[in-house]
């Protein structure tokens, strides 16, 4: 086995004394060297006393470690400590004389002279002694000598176990000196990484020396580097210096990110290179599925994204499989920055942005017109927890942050922005959403002709919405008014069609037993008249695929017409009910009308959306006929007569029987 220098000398590892010769005069080492450079960088004739022994008793411990590891890997030779015959002398850059000396006394510096007792094995209490000299330090107006740094019994402790970590302990007594002079003599090195300025001694431990390099970084640097590269360029974390190529090694890194910190990036590179995500809210894991970059994928604006961004969609976005989130598995975003790659992304959340959309601009909000009709809107009072409120003005006040809301995450309303795009409002079942999407929900009410109420409940766990907003909870309040009625005219419709003893309710296995209110809202469908804008009744309703599919069916709400509001001839008239029962027949089969359109024909339902197979055929007669009474032929507009004294008549009609 050889030594090797930069400078093509070559020796056998045994001749160590030659080895340590080369070294001490080989220039072209020094400069190569990580060690020399790092020492040569500190200024070590300006570092107080005890900053220098602790840099003593570091590399002590460093050298027995490096010793140890030698001798497990079976390097058989005689390994001797150098350290206590060295004097590194640090004017050596004002000299061509030799950088090492024999030396066999104390650190001497500014007159103290400080020997060095380490631990023994028995774990004694360390001791160390201080005898501080007066010396004349004007000697031809030449620098002061180096002070040679050797640790005493550090030989005789190392031979009785190779495996003992020595940290001494030092007690050092100086003239006190004030703040502004130690800031005057300690001299400032800056950060490769944020270029920051710190006293060498006053800031030592925000400092790292890098192992390889010997370049300065600052720990805060270092682990934000940690946190951005170590995934993303598998493991390597480098230094900052302009032309450096240095790694920052996995040692170091446990060092200052500490070891749970670094196994968590470990791991996260370990799912990674396997190709298996983990989710950033609820930790599953999951395997990952690029999507198509030819995809067309719109941003919130409704734009259609390419090139880089739209590579970068398909490349890092995924949605959770338990808990839904979306979210970037490069860059961890949530939501996933559509439009936008993660470096992009990245340079948008450090430019000063809009605290409604996030857009680029100069003041606190954009000018765009939505996010200016907001801002009006919204509370931004600073709450007793130090956040902005995210809530309505004049509202209950409320901060996203606190109630375990990320401000990023979409509404579960809209589904199209973040929370914090807009006033949000908490209901009493716990969950957030947009003000003005709650709004614009309840003045949609239902989406087709059938008056149904899951406009108002929380989409998130169905519950009836309950919140603490007025204008809100009048709505609700008017909603559940109507509801009320509703039921009643379902109890009422029950009896009607004869189906208080249904088998629906009486039967113990139906979901319906004794729960004639739920039965009567589920079967009976009810229309709001456009005139009157009061309920009238719309038919029995089929099945529940049936009724969503009509709901989906586009309709004109002008053509919901009751009976009250329809014209009816004087012999049409109940003279005990009047108008409020009177039916129609539908114009084109045999069955109750619902729609009124044009204000000339009635239809049933299914006639009204084109899908009745009997529509225009002639009526089968009387006995055969679904409506079980004479009327005009089919063509005709016909009304078929109050349905509540037809429904006592057919009672009447079965018990006679």
């Amino acid at each position: 086995m050889y030594f090797e220098c930069p400078c093509s000398y070559k020796k056998e590892l045994e001749q160590e004394d030659q080895i340590i010769q080369h070294i001490d005069h080989c220039e072209q080492f020094n400069n190569d060297s990580p060690l020399c450079n790092m020492y040569k960088r500190g200024n070590v004739d300006e570092v107080p006393i005890e900053q220098l022994v602790t840099f003593l008793c570091d590399l002590k411990l460093q050298v027995e470690r490096i010793e140890n590891v030698l001798r497990r890997r079976g390097y058989q030779k005689k390994i001797t400590s150098f350290i206590s015959e060295l004097n590194f002398d640090h004017y050596a850059k004002y000299t061509s004389t030799s950088k090492i000396k024999s030396n066999n006394g104390g650190v001497k510096q500014n007159g103290i002279t400080v020997k060095i007792l380490s631990n023994n094995i028995s774990n004694e209490k360390q001791k160390s002694s201080i005898e501080q000299e007066n010396q004349n330090q004007n000697q031809n107006n030449k620098l002061p000598p180096t002070p040679p740094l050797s640790p005493n019994r550090f030989e005789e402790e190392r031979n009785q176990d190779i495996f003992t970590a020595h940290q001494p302990t030092m007690l050092i007594e100086e003239q006190p000196k004030t703040n502004t002079q130690q800031q005057q003599q300690d001299q400032k090195v800056a950060c490769e990484g944020c270029r920051k300025a710190f006293y060498f001694n006053q800031d030592f431990e925000k400092l790292w020396f890098l192992e390889h390099c010997g370049h300065v970084m600052c720990k805060l640097c270092i682990h934000r580097l940690a946190q951005e590269k170590f995934v993303e360029n598998d493991g390597k974390v480098l230094c900052q210096e302009i032309g450096c190529i240095s790694k920052i090694t996995y040692f170091e890194l446990k060092q200052i990110l500490g070891l749970d910190k670094f196994n968590e990036l470990d791991k996260k590179l370990a799912l990674k290179n396997q190709n298996i995500v983990e989710c950033i809210k609820c930790q599953s894991q999951f395997s990952f599925e690029k999507g198509n970059p030819n995809e067309q994928v719109k941003d919130q604006q409704g734009k259609n994204i390419s090139g880089e961004a739209l590579i970068n969609y398909a490349n890092n976005r995924f949605i959770c499989k338990q808990c839904k989130t979306e979210q970037c598995k490069q860059c961890n975003a949530v939501p996933f920055h559509i439009g936008m790659t993660c470096q992009q992304y990245k340079t948008n959340q450090q430019a000063n942005k809009c605290i409604l959309c996030d857009f680029p601009c100069e003041g606190k909000v954009c000018n765009q017109e939505d996010c200016q009709k907001r801002i009006q809107k919204l509370c931004q009072k600073t709450l007793d927890c130090g956040h902005n409120c995210n809530g309505v003005k004049g509202e209950e006040c409320l901060c996203l942050r606190c109630s375990k809301q990320e401000p990023d995450d979409y509404c579960n309303m809209c589904f199209t922005e973040a929370l914090k795009s807009a006033p949000c409002i908490k209901t009493e079942c716990g969950h957030i959403f947009h003000e003005e999407c709650i709004m614009k929900k309840l003045d949609a009410k239902w989406n087709g002709p059938r008056i149904v109420f899951q406009y108002c409940t929380c989409p998130l766990c169905k519950k009836w919405l309950d919140v603490k907003h007025k204008e809100i909870q009048t709505k609700l309040n008017a909603a559940s008014q109507l509801q009320l009625q509703i039921q009643d005219l379902c109890i009422e419709r029950l009896d009607i069609e004869g189906m208080k003893q249904a088998k629906e309710i009486t039967d113990p296995k139906s979901q319906y037993f004794q729960k004639p209110k739920e039965f009567a809202m589920d079967k009976f469908c009810f229309y709001q008249c456009f005139k009157c804008e009061k309920p009238y009744f719309g038919g029995i309703k089929n099945c529940q695929a049936a009724a969503e599919n009509n709901d989906r069916t586009q309709f004109n709400k002008e053509d919901l017409i009751c009976s009250s509001c329809c014209p009816i001839s004087f012999e049409a008239k109940c003279n005990k009910h009047g108008v409020k029962y009177i039916e129609f027949k539908c114009r084109f089969c045999c069955s109750v009308a619902v729609w009124f359109c044009g204000g000339t024909t009635h239809y049933c339902e299914p006639c009204h959306s084109g899908r009745n197979p009997n529509m225009n055929k002639p009526c089968p007669g009387p006995e055969k006929c679904p409506l079980g009474v004479n009327h005009k032929p089919t063509g005709q507009e016909n009304a078929l007569g109050c349905a509540l004294c037809r429904s006592k008549r057919v009672d009447d009609i079965l018990k006679k029987n």
